[in-house]
């Protein structure tokens, strides 16, 4: 991230010039803020919700908000976002775990096991905080998680509800280590596609699938060009709404709570609506002819024991970076009840 390309400044520039960084007038104080995805799904309207929240409690601050990338993709976002272009976004893990290993741990297999766990042992836990402080040095913190759910597989014929099964399909994933490192410990042949891309390879059947939540597989039409799901949960995803720091801690101290307020008030509104699309969902692609699996617990156990050397890779990532990803992923899994070497290592 330390060396942006002439492109990336030559943009960052425009934007400037185009949308004012953050400024105190005597009027009202403006932040600015991105996502790529559209305000319509709840992923994309966090920011959305936060705008409408704060101004609800303030006439002090102006939320000026574009969606569906409309200051480019989330790389471009994390720019802006570290040079003040902007001063609050949402960004998926995937993307800030460039900047920091750690922030990959979210897209480790396994970690998150159900929303409960989520919701009432991960947001507020030890483990979350580490996370939403991993950018802190690049000047940006966390303060509220907007996930989009548990990842499916998402295929044609024939059914995947065994490792034998999955062993040699050639399905669609981002090119995140974890991620990709996720399917290929399952046996699946991963390959690394633009999402935009997907629904025409499955089309020319370039590839037989995708691993994608329920409620992303409906809104973005493959139950057009796909015939089955196997409900896996092998990933979890989510983004987290990053604030320019030095811009928050210019509010005064009333502004300021009232701003992380808003924050934990959007975050909360679209935490409990993706829950109840991602349970929709199912229930949609099965009414429109889509088979559903589920594993067995058994079978369950066996692809988590699977991908247990994704885990050890990403800890060995987190160490070669700073030092103490033992340390750190047991902090991470305390968080959510569990005992990482115990899992993991077999200790």
């Amino acid at each position: 991230m330390r060396n942006i390309s002439m492109k990336v400044v030559f943009w960052s520039l425009l934007l400037i010039l185009a949308f004012p960084t953050f400024s105190i007038g005597a009027d009202k104080i403006i932040f600015k803020g991105a996502s790529v995805v559209t305000d319509q799904h709840p992923l994309g309207y966090a920011g959305k919700l936060f705008k409408q929240e704060l101004e609800k409690m303030t006439d002090k601050i102006e939320v000026q908000w574009f969606p569906t990338g409309q200051l480019g993709g989330e790389v471009q976002m994390l720019n802006q976002l570290q040079q003040g272009v902007i001063q609050f976004a949402t960004i998926s893990c995937a993307i800030t775990g460039n900047m920091n290993p750690k922030l990959m741990t979210m897209y480790t297999p396994y970690l998150i096991l159900s929303w409960d766990s989520f919701m009432n042992k991960w947001i507020n836990s030890e483990g979350a905080k580490l996370l939403h402080d991993a950018l802190r040095k690049q000047g940006i913190a966390g303060y509220g998680w907007v996930p989009y759910g548990f990842n499916a597989l998402c295929y044609i014929d024939p059914p995947i509800r065994t490792l034998e099964e999955a062993k040699g399909r050639k399905l669609r994933a981002a090119e995140a280590y974890t991620i990709k490192g996720t399917l290929e410990a399952l046996g699946i042949n991963s390959v690394p596609l633009p999402f935009s891309e997907v629904y025409q390879s499955l089309q020319q059947k370039l590839v037989e699938g995708l691993t994608t939540p329920p409620a992303l597989a409906m809104l973005s039409r493959f139950d057009e060009v796909i015939n089955n799901i196997t409900l896996s949960d092998h990933l979890f995803g989510t983004h987290v709404f990053w604030v320019n720091e030095a811009a928050f801690r210019k509010l005064p101290k009333d502004l300021q709570d009232k701003f992380l307020l808003a924050i934990n008030n959007a975050c909360k509104r679209e935490q409990a609506d993706i829950q109840k699309l991602d349970e929709e969902a199912v229930a949609k692609l099965k009414a429109k002819g889509i088979k559903a699996w589920t594993l067995s617990q058994e079978e369950k156990q066996r692809w988590i024991k699977a991908c247990r050397k994704v885990v050890i890779e990403h800890e060995k990532r987190v160490d070669k970076a700073s030092n103490d990803g033992r340390k750190f992923m047991q902090i991470v899994y305390k968080s959510l009840g569990r005992d990482y070497d115990k899992e993991i290592y077999g200790q």
